[in-house]
């Protein structure tokens, strides 16, 4: 019956002579020195200042060009230029339901039909092409753009609603005609 203790107290041990070979300090990179080399990743891009057209308010979140594919749960793709994305923070601070629509949220430095979002690429990531926002809610949405791949982005039109400006208005709320521009310099690549 001595054997068990023993066999126990073995087991014990091996366990604890590997956890502490698998140790360093608890910091991530930092246990075995190959590698301090390494370069850091970039700082996260700081959101944009809100931005307000119709009823619906506007942060750019992050903007990033030069990705090479857009792959999502159930597929993948590649662009015919390069894509861009952008994630966007929608808030509706008004009581009732408004909607966010993608296909009006533009690239700016980017014309023509490809200054609008890529409907495969949103397919692919999952993404609605209408949001209905609840009163005094918010969203957060990610907006992928198939552009050519000298495209010079310069940062986000984007577009609220259309919808009168109070209970018994018939006047739209307050909108700038063409939309907002939020400037950003898009980062590059993933």
């Amino acid at each position: 019956m001595a054997t068990r203790p023993v066999v126990a107290g073995m087991t014990c041990a091996v366990v604890l002579g590997v956890l502490a070979g698998c140790g360093g300090d608890g910091r991530a990179g930092t246990g075995s020195g190959q590698d301090a080399g390494r370069a850091s990743a970039p700082a996260p891009q700081r959101p944009s200042r809100p931005h307000r057209d119709g009823h619906l308010t506007f942060t750019l979140l992050a903007l990033r060009c030069g990705l090479t594919a857009v792959a999502g749960s159930h597929s993948e793709a590649q662009p015919d230029g390069q894509f861009c994305s952008a994630r966007l923070r929608v808030d509706n601070q008004d009581p009732n339901f408004h909607t966010f629509v993608a296909a009006q949220q533009r690239l700016e430095g980017v014309t023509g039909p490809r200054a609008r979002p890529d409907a495969f690429a949103m397919a692919v990531r999952r993404q609605h092409e209408e949001v209905e926002i609840g009163g005094h809610d918010l969203v957060e949405v990610e907006l992928w753009y198939d552009v050519p791949r000298d495209a010079r982005v310069t940062g986000l039109r984007v577009t609220g609603d259309r919808d009168p400006s109070g209970y018994l208005s018939t006047r739209p709320a307050d909108h700038a005609p063409d939309g907002v521009l939020i400037r950003e310099e898009p980062r590059t690549g993933p």
